[in-house]
């Protein structure tokens, strides 16, 4: 029989090895894979390729060569080029030190992506996961990372009627792969239905945008994105494949509806509610009241914004998209005689100096020029600030006076905004019912802004509104409580429950741990740490056999 003393002094110290394994291992520590263990990942995949991102001249060429031309910055550099280029670099700020992965692997298959998971957990490395690279806070980048890049994972887009899942039927679900854009989306779909999805056709389909909520044209019609899912597949910090519906793995199911990207597992698999196809209008209007040397007249500026707080509470639902002090991208759900006789439009367009456009389809795949207009927001630019808050229906109802004397003060001290009208069906889902912060269920307004003094004042004025988490800033402070409010703890809970080692980290993810900086250097102190526990436990090994031989 053993000594009681012994037992509890190995248990200490085996907890003291426990915290050392969880502190990943670095590049710059003697715990790194050798390069022939590298070479024994990369023969294990089935499909798939390892790729070396240690040069990092190779980002100037292939990433910043390729301008502005988002498809070529989600295809090229093996998976390091981000679409914003100070996203290559620690914190999304371009004068600090390189985040690019060690490694990437390039995942084809399920099965490499197992393998890649198997042996981040082997040699303790953390693990980043990125399609495209539109992540405004550099979330797919991580110094000492394995990369699992999923843009050529395989491709799905196979529609199903009358599937049944959790003894629900859908008329109509689209399945995409992990790896797959939105382009490739709205192109599997057609005319045939209504998808609802994201603006830029390079964003992923399955990935951040996804995961992070899912904002749309059409989403005071239909919901968020993360409201059209009806099942996931996905691959845990475990390596294990999951399906997570409503009725199984319903917490995780739950988690990955708005709890961020990259964070979770590696979802490989989306199935989409489809809806049936109606005719959409697009509304652009813009202020034409400009001079060159005094920019935009204020006058018609404040009428447009005096016109939007006092009848954007109660415009219809068929109505989403987007707006800015200057101008209106709208999408009107029906004809082009529907739109003319709504109130809302006959407003706007009667305010004086501005212009309107008009054009209707009758499909919004086709309004968008689809399938050969494959145009999309250009990318590439060296920096990009941008920042969001969300603004109180309730708010905006109740002190419309108070509204346009922030918007005002914004116009003279900055002007620039791009922002999401929020409201309808969205409203429709409880605010616990997926992981998006409640507070997008009860918003009127997401801002978005590009310049420090115009986010602060919108977080001065509304402290605890909430930020959209997919167009929040790199550097949001309280980011935890800002992207996620009441539905903080339990994504914490669900993150140990389904990655305890936090294999998956990614900057202001849920369980987002920073690697210290003195992991950054090769300065011996990680080292020192795992060899004096190895010291102890050598001394402990005499003393528990002492103890077994007395008893």
């Amino acid at each position: 029989m053993f000594s009681s003393k012994p037992m509890i002094f190995l248990i200490l110290i085996c907890g003291n090895v426990f915290e050392a394994v969880n502190a990943y291992c670095m590049p710059t520590e003697k715990c790194w894979p050798a390069p022939y263990l590298w070479g024994s990942l990369e023969s294990k995949l089935v499909n798939g390729k390892l790729h070396n991102l240690t040069d990092l001249s190779t980002y100037d060429k292939v990433c910043k060569a390729a301008g502005t031309n988002a498809y070529k910055l989600e295809e090229e550099g093996e998976g390091r080029c981000m679409q914003y280029h100070d996203c290559s670099k620690k914190g999304c700020n371009s004068t600090s030190s390189w985040n690019i992965p060690m490694y990437s692997v390039e995942a084809k298959s399920e099965d490499d992506i197992i393998e890649a998971i198997k042996f981040a957990n082997t040699h303790n490395i953390y693990v980043t996961v990125k399609t495209s690279g539109h992540n405004y806070a550099g979330a797919s980048m991580g110094y000492g990372s394995l990369l699992i890049w999923m843009k050529n994972f395989k491709k799905f887009g196979t529609i199903t009627t009358n599937m049944d899942v959790c003894s629900d039927t859908y008329d109509a679900l689209l399945k995409v792969g992990g790896g797959q854009v939105w382009l490739e989306a709205y192109k599997a779909v057609g005319e045939n239905y209504h998808l609802i999805g994201g603006g830029g056709l390079t964003v992923s389909a399955a990935g951040g945008w996804l995961m992070g909520g899912g904002l749309s044209a059409s989403a005071r019609l239909y919901g968020m994105g993360v409201d059209q899912v009806v099942q996931f597949e996905v691959i845990t910090a475990g390596g294990e494949k999951m399906t997570a519906n409503k009725c199984t793995n319903a917490d995780l199911f739950w988690a990955l509806r708005g709890g961020g990207g990259g964070t979770f597992g590696v979802v490989t698999a989306v199935w989409y509610k489809l809806h049936q196809k109606k005719a959409f209008c697009e509304f652009y209007m813009t202020v034409t009241d400009f001079n060159e040397k005094t920019g935009y007249n204020p006058s018609t500026i404040y009428k447009w914004i005096d016109y939007l707080v006092e009848n954007a509470p109660q415009m219809s639902t068929k109505w989403g998209g987007y707006w800015g002090f200057s101008f209106a991208l709208f999408y009107y759900e029906g004809t082009e005689v529907d739109v003319k006789n709504d109130d809302f439009y006959k407003g706007a367009a009667a305010l004086g100096n501005v212009g309107v456009n008009l054009k209707c389809s009758d499909s919004y795949y086709k309004l968008r020029g689809l399938p050969e207009n494959i145009n999309t927001d250009p990318s590439g630019s060296n920096e990009y600030n941008i920042a969001s808050r969300l603004i109180p229906k309730d708010f905006v109802k109740s002190n419309p006076d108070k509204m346009k004397e922030i918007f005002k003060w914004m116009v003279v001290n900055g002007f620039t905004t791009f922002n999401y009208i929020l409201g309808g069906a969205m409203q429709d889902v409880a605010t616990d019912a997926t992981a998006v912060h409640p507070a997008m269920r009860t918003a009127l307004f997401q801002m978005e802004t590009f310049s420090e003094p115009l986010i602060q004042k919108l977080r001065d004025e509304f402290p605890n509104s909430g930020a959209g988490f997919n167009h929040a800033a790199k550097n949001e402070t309280d980011w935890e409580n800002q992207f996620w409010g009441s539905n903080l703890d339990r994504l914490k809970s669900l993150k140990t429950k389904f990655d305890p080692d936090n294999r998956f980290n990614c900057w202001h993810c849920v369980g987002y741990k920073e690697v210290p900086a003195d992991k950054r250097e090769a300065n011996g102190s990680a080292k020192s740490l795992k060899l004096s526990t190895t010291f102890f436990i050598l001394m402990a090994f005499p003393l528990l056999v002492r103890s077994k031989k007395n008893y």
